[in-house]
């Protein structure tokens, strides 16, 4: 496994403390947990959302698969960071 750091809202953190008590297990086990799922999910929903016409026509000659160990995470990454800054943004809306 991989250590990291999050920020998280105070109420937040105090309602996953608790419901960490309430299962007796640690917070970081929650948060591993919900992070899987919500990775899995998303994963599920990029598959099925790729258009018909991803893989025809032709590249630029460059040769991206022997650099997909830079390119991906990179963009995933990228893609991750954008879409919990619009769940944020939402959650303001609503709140």
């Amino acid at each position: 496994m991989k250590r990291t750091t999050i920020m998280a809202d105070e109420a937040v953190m105090t309602e996953l403390e608790y419901l960490a008590r309430e299962d007796g297990v640690p917070t970081s086990r929650l948060v591993r947990e919900a992070l899987e799922r919500y990775v899995s999910e998303r994963t599920k929903k990029r598959k099925r959302r790729l258009p018909s016409f991803v893989g025809i026509g032709h590249g630029s000659g460059e040769d991206v698969a022997s650099r997909a160990h830079e390119i991906v995470p990179r963009e995933m990454a990228e893609r991750l960071w954008a879409e919990i800054e619009e769940s944020r943004r939402q959650s303001k809306r609503s709140g």
